[in-house]
């Protein structure tokens, strides 16, 4: 196969996009991911089954991959635009793209990061837009600038890659001798560990880990396949919670020391008997505008400001219609473009809502709240918040998607990409709108009452046993590493294999896990030292033959 100009400037283009993290939700999905890229790639290239059987591969690689406060540890997207088109046109067997994978995927997070330092820029510059109230000119550099300037750099760079660079690389790989083959081999036998040991080791707890021995075994033991598992894992997930769920709820009354709120809650209920200024219609506007923007005008400087700033702008102007309001409106559109960022689910829906609510009731007594005060709800809040969103969305709801579906990817289906990013799109959504409709109408009151309750650690908790008991399951299918040792006496033959075998079925595969588990969680957590520690040792030893 060969790709054509046309075909390598759409894939760039489409890698572009996925860059820009367009809308929230997908947009990190592709952003953090490869499945859904891969449906992209055999749609442009014309061999989905192909396509989709090599992005499989690669994903088990990048499982666990989060960029968490803005860091990510390597770019599964980039990884997915690179290998898979030039596995497919250069006739790569899987174990080879994610050999090829690793590189582009490290190299991919230092073009990001010099485009997050280069958007600072912009983010000033909307800063003078916005000191004259023009959201129109704030919005167009520190959003749309951005947002183009990402495109474009990846868009170039990926189509100039893979329409000069596939045939090229052909004629390195026919001179591969075998022993370097076989070496790539338990490089991508190997490699997948590191995901599902990335994952386990940001949703466990010491107390949750046997959830993960479970699911690993069952699935040795009977090889039954993803839907039962994860029925067998929603049931014991939910006895646990069920005979636990007085470990959440018992600190779910308010402190003593509430009572020295009583005036605050007073004001608080007074304003919600206020007649509101925004409609639902206003509301999911708003939630939409920073959905849509949230991860566009990423920088270091800033993070998410200017997304969270432009969707205010349409309340904004309905809380200053007036000519002479015009400097209000203008602190307003200051105070919000200083730095912001969170998860835009669970942090960035009660963040929007609440940030509504005080600005509508400082527009109604300009004195009533110090601009200060917004500034700071916000900064409060939005780090616990984030860590609640990280870990519910990010690393357990997507990566349970992802392995639900993977099987289908495996056969080359392309609904085992398009089935994830659909459910996280739809639920992750619902729960942020919902979240900012609620704290606008309720206040403060609703986010603390949610917090204090208990629900959220319950829900916590809920998806760490299943999150775990998943990964164990999916790490004894996909982690398939064996050895070829083999001791030879007079009268018989055995393998090393057969032996661990007979100790435990898969017990090589829980041991190349649980080393990189150890290493994350006990030495230090550096995604890039165990991708690449797990990389040289696996090529190492396959290439003397000590394992395949």
């Amino acid at each position: 196969m060969t790709i054509s100009l046309t075909q390598a400037i759409l894939l760039g283009l489409f890698c572009g996009i996925a860059k820009c993290c367009i809308p929230y939700t997908a947009g990190a999905f592709m952003y953090n991911t490869v499945i859904f890229n891969a449906v992209i790639v055999g749609a442009v290239l014309g061999d989905m089954p192909h396509a989709m059987m090599i992005g499989a591969s690669l994903q088990l690689i990048y499982l666990g991959v989060i960029a968490a406060g803005g860091n990510q540890p390597t770019d599964p997207c980039l990884a997915a635009y690179v290998a898979i088109p030039v596995a497919m046109a250069s006739g790569l067997n899987t174990n080879a793209a994610v050999a090829l994978a690793v590189p582009v995927g490290l190299l991919g997070v230092q073009i990001s990061n010099l485009l997050y330092l280069a958007a600072g820029f912009f983010a000033q510059k909307a800063d003078v837009y916005a000191e004259k109230g023009d959201a129109k000119g704030m919005i167009g550099w520190s959003i749309v600038g951005v947002g183009l300037m990402r495109l474009i750099c990846f868009a170039s760079l990926l189509t100039v890659a893979l329409y000069f660079g596939s045939g090229a690389l052909q004629g390195v790989l026919d001179d591969i001798p075998k022993f370097v083959t076989n070496g790539l081999t338990a490089m991508g036998a190997c490699l997948p560990a590191v995901g599902f040991a990335i994952i386990a080791n940001l949703i466990s707890k010491p107390k949750f880990v046997p959830f993960f021995f479970a699911g690993f075994f069952l699935i040795q033991y009977t090889k039954i396949g993803t839907i039962p598992l994860l029925m067998m894992g929603a049931f014991i997930t939910f006895l646990y919670v069920t005979f636990t769920k007085n470990e959440y709820t018992s600190n779910a009354g308010y402190d003593e020391d509430e009572d020295e709120d009583e005036d605050e809650d007073e004001d608080e209920e007074e304003f919600e008997q206020e007649e509101r200024i925004l409609s639902k219609k206003d509301i999911l506007k708003s939630y939409l505008v920073y959905w849509f923007t949230a991860e566009i005008c990423h920088s270091f400087e800033r993070m998410q400001a200017p997304g969270f700033c432009a969707a205010l702008v349409p309340a904004l102007k309905k809380f200053y219609p007036n000519k002479e309001d015009k400097p209000h409106y203008i602190e307003a559109l200051k105070r919000n473009m200083t730095f912001f960022n969170t998860e835009a689910h669970w942090g960035g829906g009660p963040c929007l809502g609440l940030t509504l609510a005080m600005e509508e009731k400082k527009s109604r007594n300009y004195d009533a709240i110090p601009g200060e005060m917004i500034v700071n709800l916000k900064t409060g809040l939005m780090g616990p918040l984030a860590g609640i969103g990280d870990t519910i969305s990010w690393s357990t709801l997507m990566y349970l998607f992802i392995g639900l579906f993977l099987p289908l990817a495996k056969q080359g289906n392309p609904l085992g990409g398009i089935g994830p990013i659909v459910l996280l799109t739809v639920i992750c959504f619902g729960i942020g709108y919902f979240l900012t409709s609620k704290c606008y109408t309720f206040g403060y009151s609703f986010a603390e009452n949610m917090l204090k309750s208990g629900l959220i650690n319950m829900i916590i908790t809920g998806a760490s046993i299943l999150g775990l008991f998943m990964m164990g399951g999916l790490a004894a299918t996909y982690v398939t590493v064996s050895t070829p040792i083999k001791f030879a006496t007079s009268t018989y033959t055995t393998t090393l294999q057969s032996i661990l075998n007979s100790i435990a079925p898969g017990i090589l595969p829980l041991i190349v896990v649980l080393c990189i588990w150890g290493y994350l969680a006990k030495v230090k957590r550096n995604y890039f030292a165990a991708t690449l520690g797990v990389t040289i040792i696996s090529l190492v030893l396959g290439c003397i033959g000590v394992i395949i």
